[in-house]
C-alpha cells in the first residue's frame, strides 16, 4: 500500500485521526487514554508514545481511543485491546477494515463487542484526499464481549459531514429568538434536529 505523505508522518506508518472524528467518538466513550500516540497528535491528555510502548502498560481502568500504526503489528494491538477489556477497560480501535487480515479472525469477530464499519473513506491528518483504505470501528467492551455486533451508515461520512456543515452554518446564520413559536424557532428547531443525527455513534444498523 502506498502511503500518501500528507496523510501520514514521514518517519513511520501512524495516519493521524482527524480531530472532528475523535470528538464524536469522545463524546460517547469519554476517553481517558491514547496508548499509541505521536506527541504531535495525541487525542488524550494521558497517552503514550512509541517509546513509552503502550503494550507494555496497564489501560484496565482507562476508556481507551486506539489508533494503531498501520503496518505489520496490528494483531499485536488488537490482542492487546481484547486482553485489556478482560481487565476493565474499554477499547475503541480505528483500523483499517481488511477483513482477510488474521487477527480480524483470531480476535475481532469471535470477541469485539461492536464493528461499526464506516461508509466512505476518511480523511487523515490535514490531507486533502481521502485515505486509500477502508477504515473500521472495532469495540471491545467485557460486559458485551463476543457480542459482534454489527453497525453500518446510510451515508458515506463525507457526505454526513458536508451535509452537518450546511446545516449548522444555517443554524449559525438564523436571528436569535426564545418564543418557541414562531416560524424562526421552528425552522430552528428543525435544523437542531437534524444535525444530532450526524453523530457517528447514530448509526443505522
Amino acid at each position: 500500500m502506498a502511503l500518501i505523505k500528507s496523510m501520514v508522518s514521514s518517519k513511520d506508518n501512524t495516519w493521524e485521526t482527524p480531530w472532528r472524528f475523535f470528538n464524536e467518538l469522545h463524546k460517547e466513550f469519554d476517553f481517558t487514554l491514547d496508548p499509541c500516540a505521536h506527541k504531535d497528535t495525541a487525542k488524550c491528555y494521558n497517552f503514550w508514545t512509541e517509546e513509552d510502548d503502550g503494550l507494555t502498560k496497564d489501560w484496565s481502568k482507562d476508556n481507551v481511543f486506539m489508533n494503531p500504526p498501520y503496518g505489520g503489528h496490528t494483531g499485536d494491538w488488537i490482542k492487546k485491546a481484547l486482553d485489556e477489556s478482560r481487565k476493565g477497560a474499554k477499547v475503541v480501535c480505528l483500523i483499517v477494515s481488511s477483513s482477510d487480515r488474521s487477527y480480524w479472525h483470531d480476535f475481532i469477530f469471535p470477541y469485539a463487542s461492536e464493528i461499526r464499519f464506516i461508509r466512505g473513506r476518511i480523511k487523515f491528518g490535514e490531507a486533502k484526499s481521502t485515505a486509500p483504505f477502508a477504515s473500521a470501528i472495532v469495540i471491545f467492551d467485557r460486559e458485551n464481549e463476543g457480542r459482534c455486533k454489527v453497525v453500518s451508515y446510510d451515508k458515506s461520512i463525507n457526505k454526513r459531514w458536508g451535509e452537518e456543515d450546511k446545516f449548522r452554518k444555517e443554524l449559525d446564520g438564523l436571528q436569535e429568538c426564545s418564543c418557541m413559536a414562531c416560524t424562526l424557532c421552528e425552522h430552528r428547531s428543525h435544523l437542531e434536529g437534524k444535525l444530532s443525527n450526524y453523530a457517528i455513534s447514530e448509526a443505522d444498523v
